[in-house]
């Protein structure tokens, strides 16, 4: 691996650590390089814009994502949306961090829009890749659509960092399971 690859990784992860901390607004070139141990310019060179350095962090996180999704077993429907959950789990650490990409979606009217349609992009990867679940495990009665549970997992985890309460996104978690719990047996 070359040192330019080592480096522009290096500025990704110092970058995606502020955005899933305080916010995409809230980052600055300066506050990233200070972080990485290098010059403001330095990090100007691999991303001339914040939203070129936003583009790239929303294509790796979306890679990242992606390959977790596709090592999900989907023999059973329970046991993929339970992992499927899990996923999104892991992205929630309290007083840290939330998903990269409810962090930007939350701010999706202050972004550049070039910026919101490749955050938009990662939902419906996830939204495609939840219906694709369904249509191979149909049940005879409804429950949450693909959209609706993206939707409920990307809002409790806002709602968990903003008032510091985990429970609510485990409440919302557990409840997605028990409704498609419910719908296949």
């Amino acid at each position: 691996m070359s040192d330019s690859k080592s480096m522009k990784d290096t500025i990704l992860d110092a970058a995606e650590k502020r955005v899933r901390r305080s916010g995409f607004s809230n980052m600055s070139f300066r506050d990233v390089a200070q972080d990485v141990g290098i010059k403001s310019a330095s990090v100007h060179y691999h991303f001339p814009k914040k939203q070129d350095l936003g583009v790239a962090l929303v294509d790796r996180y979306m890679a990242r994502f992606e390959t977790r999704l596709t090592m999900i077993d989907q023999n059973t429907l329970e046991a993929a949306v339970e992992e499927f959950v899990r996923l999104y789990a892991e992205a929630l650490v309290m007083d840290e961090s939330i998903c990269l990409c409810a962090a930007l979606g939350a701010e999706a009217m202050g972004i550049d829009p070039g910026l919101r349609k490749e955050t938009g992009q990662f939902f419906k990867m996830n939204i495609e890749w939840l219906e694709n679940l369904f249509a191979k495990h149909p049940t005879k009665t409804a429950y949450l659509t693909a959209t609706e549970i993206v939707a409920t997992l990307q809002g409790a985890m806002i709602l968990s960092a903003t008032t510091g309460q985990r429970m609510h996104f485990d409440d919302v978690a557990n409840s997605i399971i028990a409704q498609v719990s419910a719908a296949v047996n």
